[in-house]
């Protein structure tokens, strides 16, 4: 996690450029850095390397892209509140083009206020929304029903795990993934070992929750939370000497940066992951990630979260290619349904769209925490 001042510094920085965006520009609403959402200003770095790296190369159709940013400043459901304000804000004010992001529980609000206002709504970074034939909404990563009914009955059926428990943040995504364990426990064939919800966006210390986990005797336990609280429970797990349970990361949590923890107790952790290893990899999109980053980012670190925001902004960026000089929110959705096989260099499977198709991703593959690095078990896997 970044220390306050440099983020704040950073999002004070994206504010004022923002708000100098030149007329002619190609605007685009992005959340603005925030210290409550470490991962979020992670994910909307990637799409600002777009910017830098389009821009730089004379923009897109002789235009620069430029953003509209405002941060959140609460969490929870009040931070959901000023979320949406800031959206209609960029949306009737700002008049953006497109949404960026703005992903999390929120975005089940968002949706249908793209819908509504006629505001493309591109990528939220996460898997709540699934309104893949909305004309408004492009989805981002495999959504969490698919999920869930994949990850839980690996874990107990190819795993041998017959207890599960999970820690979970009290808001829609953590129910999700707590409700879907009680529900298929049965037909799966596990019990639910303990629930624990933490319910600080930014906690201190959980090691009271892992201790009662303890006393449950789980064999594995599902985390439905967020880097920070995650990052917690991972020193918990330390402090505790605790080594005969196996941590499972959901799909949005699995990156390495925000899970490694010293004495290795993060190792062994079971994730879908969705991304390869942004440090690692030698795929040709990641490859010309880490450059990008190294130019204008350098000191960043690389993660899945920045890697997720360049790869669904480079689908971004073609999509006001194929639409013209003068792209309007209704011609930028057109184009954007004409990508066919669309090739991110290695970062995620081809990705089509369709007047009744737009879901960008629907596969991840299983990953294991090994040497601080998580490895891929097995191929790309559609839940």
């Amino acid at each position: 996690m970044r220390l306050l001042l440099p983020a704040l510094a950073f999002m004070l920085a994206a504010n004022a450029a923002a708000a100098d965006a030149p007329a002619g520009d190609i605007v685009i609403g992005i959340e603005a850095p925030s210290p409550l959402s470490p991962s979020g200003t992670a994910e909307n770095l990637g799409m600002r390397l777009v910017i830098r790296a389009v821009n730089d190369a004379g923009g897109i159709n002789g235009r620069k892209l430029a953003e509209r940013s405002y941060g959140r400043t609460q969490s929870g459901a009040a931070g959901d509140t000023e979320v949406m304000g800031h959206v209609a804000r960029l949306a009737d004010e700002d008049h953006v083009l497109l949404l960026w992001n703005h992903g999390g529980t929120a975005s089940m609000q968002i949706a249908p206020f793209a819908m509504t206002h006629k505001l493309p709504y591109m990528f939220p970074h996460t898997g709540l929304v699934d309104t893949d034939d909305a004309r408004y909404v492009f989805t981002s990563f495999p959504h969490y029903d698919g999920e869930t009914r994949m990850m839980y009955r690996y874990l107990a059926r190819d795993r041998g795990m017959k207890r599960i428990a999970i820690l979970y943040d009290p808001n829609a995504y953590g129910r999700f993934f707590r409700d879907k364990l009680r529900a298929l426990a049965v037909a799966d064939g596990y019990a639910v070992a303990g629930e624990e919800a933490v319910e600080q966006t930014l906690p201190t210390d959980l090691t009271a929750q892992m201790q009662r986990l303890r006393e449950t005797k789980p064999d594995a336990i599902v985390m439905a939370l967020y880097p920070p609280q995650a990052k917690r429970v991972m020193e918990a797990k330390a402090r505790l000497d605790w080594k005969d349970v196996r941590m499972v990361s959901t799909g949005p949590l699995t990156d390495e940066e925000y899970l490694n923890v010293p004495g290795g107790y993060a190792e062994g952790t079971l994730g879908l992951c969705y991304y390869p290893d942004p440090n690692q990899s030698d795929a040709p999109g990641i490859a010309a990630y880490r450059r990008l980053m190294a130019r204008y980012f350098p000191d960043e670190k690389l993660n899945r979260y920045s890697l997720y925001g360049y790869a669904f902004g480079q689908m971004v960026a073609e999509g006001l290619r194929r639409a013209g000089p003068n792209p309007s929110r209704e011609s930028f959705i057109d184009a954007m349904e004409t990508i066919k096989n669309w090739d991110s260099g290695g970062i995620l499977p081809p990705v089509t769209f369709s007047k009744v198709n737009h879901h960008a991703q629907q596969a991840g593959f299983v990953c294991e925490l090994r040497q601080s690095r998580f490895v891929p078990l097995g191929d790309w896997i559609t839940p």
